[in-house]
This record gives C-alpha cells, structure tokens and sequence, in this order.
C-alpha cells in the first residue's frame, strides 16, 4: 500500500512538473505579441484589398490607453457611401493577448491570440461573443496579424455568418508619414 501511495504521489508530482514546464515554455508570448502591437501606435493608411465593392481607403490609429496596459484601435472606413468606425481594444489577461472587437455588426466577439515569432505572426481565435442575436448572426470569427516592417502590417478578418466563414477581408497597412 505504501508503494502505491508513493507512485501516486511521484506520479502527481512528475504531472505536476511537466504541466509547469509546459506552461513556462509557452510564457511570454501574450507579453511579446502585446509588444508588437505597441509598436504600431500611430496612424496608418490602406487600400481595402478584397473588398468588391468597394475600393475606397481606410484608416487605423492605434493608441496606447489605460496606463499603457490596453491598445486602442480605431478603424475608419465607408461603407456604401456611408462613414463608419470600429473599435479593437487589445489587452493582457495574465499572459495571454485577448482581444474585443466592436463591430460595426452590433456584436462585440472576444478572441485569443497566438504569437509565432518565427512569422511575426499574431493569430487570434473566437474565445466568447457578447449581443449576437442568435447562432446564425454574422460576426467576426478570426483574425490574423502579421508584423512586415516597421512601416506594414497585415490584416486578415474573417466574418462567420450562418456558422460557417462567409468571407475574409486582407488589408496592408502603411504607416503614415
């Protein structure tokens, strides 16, 4: 009995150390994402690239907010003629990047993201959704960040309607100068 006791318990132990040295292996990549992101805090210039509609510019200014533990996003763009403008906020929670997303859809999705510095890439995932109107209501499911140049970065949204992706919208950004 005693043996068995004590394999457990050298058992929970060695668990105990692997899911710690798992989790230490993964730190640091929220707080390396959150960094560059701080990076881009300015105002950049676009051409909507895959939008068939319309091809008509938008902006985005970022900034720093909150005692610098949030980045505000401040996104610009017309839609059918019409003004509009959606806000990003991204945020730590311990050591993951989060985002929350108020779109112009009425919805407000939260997502997690995933750095892969090898690509200098931020991918965010669908987390929770808060005012969709039912399973079927368009929202913005996905996002992916990718860090070019300290001028460029890319975006990459893609819409969820009808639980199924309806479409990604990609747009190079360009420091303005």
């Amino acid at each position: 009995m005693k043996n068995r006791v004590r394999n457990i318990a050298v058992g929970m132990a060695v668990a105990c150390f692997l899911i710690a040295g798992g989790a230490s292996r993964g730190a640091g990549t929220g707080a390396a994402a959150f960094e560059q992101l701080k990076a881009l805090t300015g105002h950049w210039e676009a051409e909507r690239a895959n939008d068939v509609a319309s091809k008509e510019k938008a902006t985005v200014d970022l900034e720093l907010t909150s005692n610098g533990s949030a980045i505000l996003e401040k996104v610009h763009m017309e839609d059918n003629g019409k003004p509009v403008e959606m806000i990003t906020l991204y945020y730590l929670d311990g050591d993951q990047l989060k985002l929350t997303h108020y779109c112009m859809a009425g919805n407000q999705p939260t997502m997690v993201g995933t750095y892969t510095p090898e690509t200098k890439t931020v991918k965010f995932d669908f987390l929770s959704i808060t005012n969709l109107q039912n399973p079927d209501a368009g929202h913005m499911h996905h996002a992916v960040y990718t860090f070019i140049d300290n001028n460029h970065f890319k975006t990459r949204w893609t819409f969820r309607k009808n639980q199924q992706d309806a479409f990604t919208e990609e747009v190079t950004y360009v420091r303005a100068k």
